[in-house]
């Protein structure tokens, strides 16, 4: 197994002017819930309000990928998901 982070970004419909819990991303938090026990390792979102982070642990980037891709704030246009390899130097959460 592997790691990767996705980095969540505003997309296009992300709603100006308005916090991380007040955009529409009830969807987004379902979908990441339904993977916690296998493959979500940490996640949430930055106290700026400028998106999200999940680190997963799945076999392949494309898999890390396809994950991001099916997340219905990704569809939605509300954030934008770039995945990055990453490497667990030290676990303390």
């Amino acid at each position: 197994m592997n790691y990767f982070a996705i980095l969540f970004t505003q997309g296009e419909n992300w709603e100006k002017g308005k916090h991380i819990w007040e955009q529409d991303v009830e969807q987004h938090k379902i979908y990441w819930t339904q993977h916690r026990k296998e493959k979500v390792i940490a996640g949430g979102p930055f106290m700026d309000d400028t998106g999200d982070l999940i680190i997963v642990e799945v076999e392949s980037l494309e898999e890390a990928k396809e994950l991001a891709s099916y997340d219905p704030a990704v569809s939605n246009k509300i954030f934008h998901a770039n995945v990055h390899p990453w490497r667990l130097v030290s676990k303390k959460f």
